[in-house]
């Protein structure tokens, strides 16, 4: 990803200004964490010579605590990594629930849904997120656990 972009991203998402924090290694401070990524030109080549230019490329996407420090000696390396910009922001601030507490959704009639037992089925969403929690109408999948979780994706709003 195009550097230019990842810094627009960063600061329209979490609303702090990205600055340089280490060699080639920009990064912001967010609630706690600090989140970072290697910035570098592009390569090109031309007449079989390589050349390092063109706009700079954003990788290596990372996030640590602000009080965790990697010590290489004890090969203790502090944080994640991300395989993009977006995993990056999610980390620190993960997006709003599709659905909230009290909502009447319904099952898609999708693959995973019709294997799992819950394709066109209602239910009231007990716990908002990625992975909700769903009190069934009527007669829901069978579940061993009150504690399941069904992915959000699968369900519309009715």
């Amino acid at each position: 990803m195009l550097h230019d972009k990842a810094v627009k991203k960063v600061e329209k998402a979490l609303g702090r200004k990205v600055e340089l924090i280490g060699n080639c290694r920009y990064g912001v401070a967010y609630d706690g964490y600090i989140l970072s990524w290697r910035v570098s030109r592009q390569w090109k080549v031309e007449n079989d010579k390589i050349k390092e230019d063109g706009p700079l490329e954003a990788s290596n996407w990372h996030a640590r605590r602000v009080d965790d420090h990697s010590d290489p000696m004890t090969d203790y390396f502090a944080g994640s990594y991300f395989d993009n910009v977006t995993q990056l922001i999610h980390w620190v601030k993960p997006p709003e629930p599709k659905f909230i507490v009290g909502d009447l959704v319904k099952g898609k009639d999708n693959k995973r849904a019709n294997r799992m037992g819950y394709a066109s089925k209602l239910g009231v969403v007990t716990r908002a997120g990625s992975a909700m929690g769903i009190k069934w109408v009527n007669d829901g999948p069978k579940s061993y656990s009150s504690w399941a979780s069904y992915p959000e994706r699968d369900f519309v709003r009715v």
